[in-house]
């Protein structure tokens, strides 16, 4: 049996239903369900495991937490629940190599219409969604704006503004934030808006066509035009929609396929009967523990992306569906319905269909995976490491003239970018162009306390020869040279320096180990970047406004956070400012502002 940091024996665990949380100082890291508690957890400590990761999991195990549910299906659904909150290391978490737009109708006294590109932000309460679109979704919404007059920016219709924006004078909306009498009118566009989006597109076109009649018969031939030019807008909008299967159905069809210690998941996407794309991921199962795969797998994916009416899988998941179901309805609070198309039919043809887009996405995967394999094998060898670089840090300076200096770390796992392990700093050494005692400074913050177990594979520093050797010394005073093998990438010709040695590595423009390099680099270069205009822009607004009587960090925030610039402060009167800070200071303001 693996050997353990706690005695089971000495722990009172209780024979309900119910959910374990299995922790490590302090941190959940894995999250079951059982039907009896006692049952399950006993057995992670009475017998020998076969899995490498159960014995890794188990050796970690700490303590554990008990959450008694009523029934099984209770469990399951806070399970699901829990590992969405905590993200523990050892479950199971969907991540999307690719998210699609969808298009998001506010809920809110004056709705707005929007874009919502990650699945993160499918927040049924504050919004109603329409897709996914893997085309034309931006389009689409231009359209809806231009047809529909409905409001796309990110005004507080809480408030009333004292004029209306741009777009009301261009007639492209009818100024909510400003005239609050026009609720009515404004939710009759909003819902037209709506049911287009809904894919009932011919019976908006069937209402204004009898508006567009009763105009004409009242003599009021301007409106009747407007109602005809809404009507072709949308008729062109209608006729540009995806494939049509005849029925008003709104269902997924989910296939998925395990392979190589990975799953991969490929899901079409059919909304009131259109065909809009499809979702396609794959979750690494290195590490991660799990019971039934269409559970995890399934509920992981309905963690992140809306669910509809009806979800088709293939028949070999229908003995192993009923939990899944039970569960997915009493999270979702809604009527789900699962379908297992046997004989040839418009779900076993979309099914089929799914299946080959799912062999097509697992080529693609490996294809990539070989092409990047091969790069880091050309590192590896090309360069002699003393280990394989499978993960990669690299480090930026960003500054002018010494200011507002900051140091940002990309990192690449096995030759992709992990954003997660991202790091800024902000320097504190003197505002000096120094990048040496700037590189210095970050070498030791980063790595000083780190320990060696946890040193990346490589180190790579943005420069030449002089830039590299000035880590080294780092790394020296440390008495921490010599764990990772320390590199650095040269901007003018893209040579690539090993510490130690005088002459550089030329690889070719065209070859992925230059490629792994080069993403690497750029990224922390763009990350530095972002973050060092961040400070800079920080400190130029915030000295305009320190120089005005009357302003601190407070009225400061608030007309900030208000106007969003002070350029765009400087352009408001006296009664919009006065809103916000007493009238002699909006006074102040405007008088030291329009100055410059």
């Amino acid at each position: 049996m693996v050997e353990s940091k706690i005695d089971i024996k000495k722990i009172d665990i209780p024979e309900n239903p119910g959910v374990y949380l299995m922790k490590k100082n302090g941190k959940i890291i894995y999250v079951g369900k059982a039907k009896n508690l006692k049952n399950r957890v006993s057995s992670y400590f009475n017998r020998e495991h076969e899995s490498e990761k159960t014995k890794e999991l188990v050796k970690n195990i700490e303590d554990i937490e008990f959450i008694i549910c009523n029934s099984e299906i209770d469990a399951f659904v806070l399970e699901n629940n829990l590992i969405k909150k905590y993200s523990p290391k050892y479950n199971i978490a969907l991540k999307d190599e690719k998210t699609y737009p969808y298009i998001k109708i506010s809920r809110e006294t004056f709705p707005n219409i929007k874009m919502i590109r990650t699945t993160r932000a499918l927040d049924n309460k504050t919004g109603m969604y329409f897709g996914p679109y893997p085309q034309g979704g931006w389009n689409l919404k231009k359209n809806i704006v231009k047809i529909f007059k409905i409001r796309d920016c990110n005004r507080d219709m809480n408030k009333v503004y004292a004029r209306p924006c741009l777009k009301y004078f261009m007639k492209m909306c009818p100024g909510p934030c400003t005239y609050k009498n026009i609720k009515e009118e404004y939710n009759e566009l909003v819902e037209g808006a709506k049911q287009l989006l809904k894919g009932q597109g011919r019976s908006v076109i069937e209402e204004l066509k009898k508006k567009m009649e009763k105009a004409s018969e009242d003599m009021k031939f301007e409106e009747a035009i407007m109602y005809r030019e809404q009507i072709k807008e949308i008729e062109n909008t209608v006729n540009n929609q995806i494939t049509e299967y005849g029925k008003e159905l709104d269902e997924d069809i989910f296939n998925i396929k395990e392979e190589n210690n990975r799953v991969f998941i490929c899901v079409l996407n059919v909304r009131d009967g259109k065909i809009l794309g499809k979702i396609s991921t794959n979750i690494d199962l290195k590490d991660k523990i799990y019971e039934n795969i269409l559970e995890v797998v399934v509920m992981a994916f309905y963690n992140k992306h809306p669910i509809p009416q009806n979800i088709v899988f293939s028949s070999e998941y229908e003995n192993e569906s009923s939990r899944v179901l039970e569960a997915l309805k009493k999270d979702k609070n809604k009527k789900i319905e699962f379908f297992f198309p046997k004989i040839k039919s418009r779900r076993k043809e979309l099914l089929e269909m799914g299946e080959l887009n799912l062999i097509r996405d697992i080529e693609n995967h490996y294809r990539k995976k070989s092409v990047i394999e091969e790069g880091l094998y050309k590192i590896y060898t090309t360069l002699s490491l003393k280990r394989y670089p499978r993960k990669i840090e690299c480090f930026d300076i960003s500054n002018i003239q010494g200011k507002d200096a900051v140091a940002s770390m990309s990192v690449s796992v096995e030759g992709k970018a992990s954003k997660q392990d991202y790091r800024k700093f902000k320097i504190t050494c003197k505002d000096t162009p120094d990048d040496f005692a700037m590189m210095r400074e970050v070498i030791t913050r980063r790595y000083g306390k780190l320990p060696e177990n946890e040193f990346p594979d490589v180190i790579l520093i943005d420069g030449g020869l002089g830039q590299i050797n000035a880590a080294g010394e780092v790394f020296r005073e440390l008495g921490k040279d010599g764990i990772s093998d320390l590199l650095s990438l040269a901007k003018r010709d893209e040579e690539v320096y090993k510490y130690g040695e005088n002459i550089p590595y030329v690889f070719s423009k065209d070859q992925e180990a230059l490629k792994i390099f080069q993403r690497v680099r750029d990224e922390a270069h763009r990350f530095g970047i972002t973050y060092h205009r961040k400070l800079r822009s920080k400190r130029v607004l915030s000295s305009e406004l320190d120089e005005v009587e009357g302003i601190g960090e407070k009225r400061k925030a608030v007309l900030l956070k208000e106007f969003g610039s002070v350029s765009k402060i400087a352009k408001e009167d006296i009664e919009s400012l006065s809103r916000f800070v007493p009238r002699n200071v909006a006074e102040n303001i405007l008088e030291k502002l329009r100055k410059k």
